[in-house]
């Protein structure tokens, strides 16, 4: 079966007892409109997934990453990285194909990382910019990291909180902490959220911020920062939180229930024009989406015998 239909030619599906199939589209937010593609079958053979790392892989990462924190880019980090690698395997003739190959790919890693976290960002909604810092005398950092995860699973479970964030290290102390945005429902904050006036070293001034007690009574200090959807487009919330993705390598975290993206149908009249970007997209009115209908409680559907059948433009 090809990979689009054209809608004259539905008369020849050889299941005429069902229904011509609607107009489905996946729809993104780029920070400023939404954007919808028409769904189509892929056509591509999936990659098989090496489920085990050699000994060069290992220390590929290991010096990949100790090259990332000293932030060295081009040139520096191929000769970075290949000085690693030649303490045990100079003797391999494919080497500096295999780092270059290696940092390809480390490289489109990030960027589809980054991606899907400005994608994830953007469609939905978020109301809290969350600083944690990890206090030693409450726990160890190892303790720290699994505590907050626990917390925040906690929240979304039982109150309904949404967030995604990442672990970092202060730059000039080397403390760890923690930065995200959250989502949480109106009347499921917890705790007591006061504004606290102190010095901070890192800026040498004093500044505001608006700690709450339960948090600090677990962890330590933090700061709740009220944040709107000007705010979160416009500002660079984002890009603080993602830069130490591509710095550090760490792991985002993210709640359940935050898509990338969303599938429905749309009709004609739901876009406002056509435009070509890697493919043809289009740009949608800012009120077909609703927020509450369609992002909220998204759930992908399970992929029924008719789509498998006679209706190549949806994707499983």
């Amino acid at each position: 079966m090809n990979a689009t239909i054209a809608a004259d030619s539905w008369e020849n599906c050889p299941f005429p007892f069902f229904e011509e199939p609607s107009k489905i589209y996946k729809i993104y937010n780029d920070g400023g409109h939404y954007i919808a593609t028409r769904c189509v079958r892929s056509q591509a053979k999936p990659v098989p997934h090496k489920t085990s790392k050699d000994d060069i892989d290992i220390l590929f990462d290991g010096a990949y990453r100790a090259a990332m924190e000293k932030e060295l880019r081009g040139d520096e980090l191929t000769a970075y990285i290949r000085a690693e690698l030649e303490k045990l395997f100079a003797d391999r003739p494919d080497l500096d194909d295999y780092i270059s190959d290696k940092i390809d790919k480390a490289c489109r890693n990030l960027y589809a990382r980054k991606k899907r976290f400005r994608r994830k960002g953007y469609l939905n909604r978020w109301n809290f910019f969350f600083t944690l810092t990890y206090d030693d005398g409450k726990q160890c950092e190892e303790t720290f990291r699994k505590r907050v995860r626990v917390c925040l699973s906690h929240l979304h479970t039982r109150r309904g909180w949404r967030y995604m964030g990442v672990f970092e290290r202060a730059p000039e102390t080397g403390r760890l902490h923690f930065h995200g945005i959250l989502y949480v429902p109106d009347g499921e904050m917890i705790g007591t959220i006061t504004e606290e006036r102190d010095y901070s070293t890192a800026q040498g001034r004093m500044q505001t911020r608006h700690e709450n007690d339960f948090f600090a009574n677990r962890f330590g200090r933090n700061d709740f920062e009220e944040l709107n959807d000007m705010e979160l487009r416009l500002g660079r919330t984002l890009d603080y939180i993602l830069k130490y993705i591509g710095k550090t390598g760490e792991r985002i975290v993210y709640s359940r229930g935050i898509p990338t993206e969303i599938y429905r149908e749309l009709d004609d009249e739901d876009i406002i024009t056509e435009m070509q970007d890697y493919g043809t997209k289009y740009i949608l009115w800012d009120n077909v989406i609703s927020w509450e209908r369609d992002i909220m409680g998204y759930k992908r559907r399970q992929m029924t015998v008719y789509d498998l059948l006679c209706n190549p433009r949806y994707v499983a």
